[in-house]
């Protein structure tokens, strides 16, 4: 009977033995990378942007007329004063000459009729109506003398001709384009920020970079010229720089509008956020499935500790800015957070 009790109780020691289900352990110093967290309020941001023109206006004379003389082609490089167009100017100085010859009947009109008032022998009713008659040729010459002038187009500035819009011997109204005129030296670079990005054109301590496409690794330093505080039906903020760079020699690289670029804003926060603000990699951050709190594996006497973090925002260079959780100095894992496990033994690669 003794020997039959402890055949039974051997039997089921053995079934509750098989019946329990071995319980998984942590691997001992898993090989992980680590950084180390960097206390910080900068932000960076790339955003595409294309090349504009500062100076661009469409040519057009302020006379109808025939054009005469167009020396000018596509591509052509000119100086401020050089000519551009000329239109037939035969009718306009026909009226030049009639309008100057009445100003002067007009004028000579008027002295006489004030010699004449002051020997009292015209009524001052004459006189007034010298004066107002000697006013309307006075304008009269002056515009048609504006008009001759307005026959020859010249350049306003230097530039090169991007497109010409007319022939030689067309005619053309008033305000008719006949070229397009562009300053390739002065270019401005514009391109357009989310609304939730606008507090970083607004810090007082920003600075632009611009790297041309067909230029890569190679960056120039830009200023903002203007931006919006609205943006127009919610396509983002419109922003444009200049660029200001002594490096960046138009002899050396040859950027025209059109040309595509990547801009890229650092932006000093700390005016808008707390001094304790953390960085860490963007790898390092995490979701458990039961919840979208973000997490971070802090690095504590070789173990890694889940801690929950609140992202203030992505920087633009794979980082993210923790406005919570973190404090500078500490160590988080950057690399394979989805497989480890809590109070899990880890050995750093760094």
């Amino acid at each position: 009977m003794k020997y039959c009790l402890t055949f039974v109780a051997a039997v089921l020691l053995l079934m509750t033995s098989c019946g329990k289900k071995e319980e998984a352990k942590p691997t001992k110093n898993r090989v992980v990378k680590t950084t180390r967290v960097e206390s910080r309020s900068e932000i960076k941001k790339d955003f595409a942007g294309i090349v504009e023109a500062v100076e661009y206006v469409k040519l057009a004379f302020r006379v109808s007329g025939q054009v005469v003389e167009l020396p000018i082609i596509e591509g052509q490089k000119v100086r401020k004063g050089d000519l551009i167009a000329v239109i037939d100017p035969r009718d306009i100085s026909l009226q030049y000459a009639a309008d100057k010859a009445a100003y002067e009947t007009a004028c000579s009109q008027l002295d006489r009729n004030k010699r004449l008032l002051e020997k009292q022998a015209i009524s001052k009713q004459d006189y007034e109506a010298s004066v107002a008659n000697h006013e309307r040729a006075k304008s009269a010459y002056e515009l048609s003398t504006n008009n001759m002038k307005d026959t020859r187009l010249t350049a306003p500035f230097n530039g090169s001709i991007e497109k010409r819009l007319v022939e030689n011997f067309q005619r053309v109204n008033s305000g008719e384009g006949i070229v397009q005129l562009v300053n390739t030296n002065k270019l401005r670079i514009k391109f357009t920020i989310p609304d939730s990005y606008l507090y970083l054109i607004k810090s007082n301590k920003h600075n632009f970079s611009v790297e041309f496409d067909t230029y890569k690794g190679q960056s120039f330093n830009a200023s903002l010229e203007e931006y919006l505080d609205i943006s127009a039906n919610g396509t983002g903020i419109p922003v444009s720089v200049i660029i200001e760079d002594p490096v960046f020699v138009r002899n050396s690289f040859d950027v025209k509008p059109g040309f595509t670029c990547n801009i890229r804003l650092n932006s000093d926060i700390s005016e808008f956020v707390a001094s304790d603000m953390t960085v860490v990699p963007l790898s390092s951050v995490f979701e458990k499935s039961e919840s979208k709190q973000k997490y971070v594996w802090v690095v504590e006497n070789g173990v890694v500790k889940s801690r929950p973090v609140t992202v203030y925002s992505p920087t633009g260079v794979s980082q993210a800015l923790i406005s919570d959780g973190l404090k500078g100095g500490e160590t988080v894992v950057t690399a394979g957070v989805h497989y480890l496990i809590e109070n899990e033994s880890i050995k750093s690669l760094n």
